[in-house]
Order: structure tokens, then C-alpha cells, then sequence
């Protein structure tokens, strides 16, 4: 693998930060180097944020360019359209249909799209589109604050980029005391991962 380029894409306070942290751990764990950046409104709660992660054998650089995006992992659905520019054609992209308001549309200076027009326009750009209810199946679990990590099972059944060792040491790393309920999130989607039917 020379560089694979991954975009997250999220709202301030749903743990993008933190995802792309994770992956960038459990990338040099597993003896990749890596780059990280943040670009496109503040890490605050309610605010987009988009998260670059470049893995590869010698990543000079954080950042890329749009439509070179390898996958999408967008927590929030207008934040995945808002990202879709980055796709390139057969990139693998994850999608949760969790709704969060940003700042821009509780203020109403932006509509919020209905999901269908969201995942239709992904479509278009890849046929590698997953529907992922990463909040929903985090709550489920008593964990809601960890759909950041079940998005990451989810990534990594669906990649098989980087070893399940190297990403739950990551975690543990990451994460400190609040890893163990953590790993146990990020399990769950790891299984479901093989489940997950492509959206038509």
C-alpha cells in the first residue's frame, strides 16, 4: 500500500477527532506511517469538522485533494454530503443516518437535506455505500458517546486495512479508562461489518 486516504467526517462533539486520532495510533502500531490534519469549521460542539488520516509506507503530508478520497466515514448525514467532493469513484463510504444539527442549520441558514437525497447523491460518486446506525447501535449498548469507535468496527471488517490487534490497542491507548466499554462498541460493529448490505 503506497497511500490510502480517509476522510471523517462529522459535528463538534461526536468523537471525529478522537476517531482519527484512534486511527492514527493503531496505523503506526501496525507499522504504517500516517499523517492527520483538520480542516473545514472549529472542533466545537455543534460545528462540522472534517478529519484528514493519509496511512502509507512515507506520508509527507496530512492533507489531499477532493476526489482522492480511498473511504468516507461520515457520522452525521449532511456532514457526508458536505464531504462528498473527496469521493473518488469506488471509495469505500459509511454513512450514519443519525441526524445532528449544526450551528447552520439551527439558525436556519441552511436546510437540512431529507437522507435519501443525501445517500442518492453518494451513490453517484460510489457504489460502495454503507448505511451504518453506528448512534443507534452504540445506545443500544448503553454507550451512545462510542458510535465513533462502532463506525470503526464497521471500517475495518468492511477495509480490512489495519489488524483488529493494532486498533484495540489504540483504543486502550486513546482512550485510557473508558477504553474497556470502547472495545466492546467497536466489536459489535466489527461484527455486523459482513452484514452490511451495499444501499441500491
Amino acid at each position: 500500500m503506497n497511500e490510502y486516504n480517509l476522510l471523517i467526517a462529522s459535528v463538534g462533539g461526536q468523537g471525529g477527532l478522537t476517531l482519527s486520532e484512534t486511527l492514527a495510533v493503531a496505523a503506526v502500531n501496525a507499522g504504517f506511517s500516517v499523517r492527520t490534519g483538520e480542516t473545514l469549521g472549529m472542533a466545537q460542539r455543534g460545528g462540522s469538522v472534517q478529519s484528514f488520516v493519509r496511512i502509507g509506507k512515507d506520508v509527507r503530508s496530512p492533507l489531499f485533494p477532493q476526489g482522492t478520497a480511498d473511504a468516507l466515514l461520515a457520522l452525521e448525514g449532511l456532514e457526508a454530503a458536505r464531504s462528498a467532493p473527496y469521493v473518488k469513484k469506488g471509495a469505500l463510504v459509511l454513512v450514519d443516518p443519525a441526524v445532528r444539527q449544526t450551528i447552520t442549520t439551527l439558525t436556519k441558514k441552511e436546510k437540512y437535506p431529507p437522507l435519501g437525497e443525501i445517500l442518492s447523491a453518494l451513490r453517484e460518486r460510489s457504489s460502495n455505500l454503507y448505511v451504518v446506525r453506528a448512534q443507534e447501535e452504540a445506545a443500544s449498548m448503553g454507550s451512545p458517546k462510542s458510535a465513533n469507535v462502532y463506525m470503526l468496527g464497521a471500517f475495518c471488517s468492511l477495509s480490512n486495512l489495519l489488524p483488529t490487534s493494532a486498533v484495540e490497542k489504540a483504543i486502550e491507548s486513546v482512550l485510557g479508562r473508558k477504553a474497556k466499554p470502547a472495545i466492546d462498541v467497536f466489536n459489535r460493529g466489527l461484527a455486523r461489518g459482513p452484514s452490511l448490505a451495499r444501499y441500491p
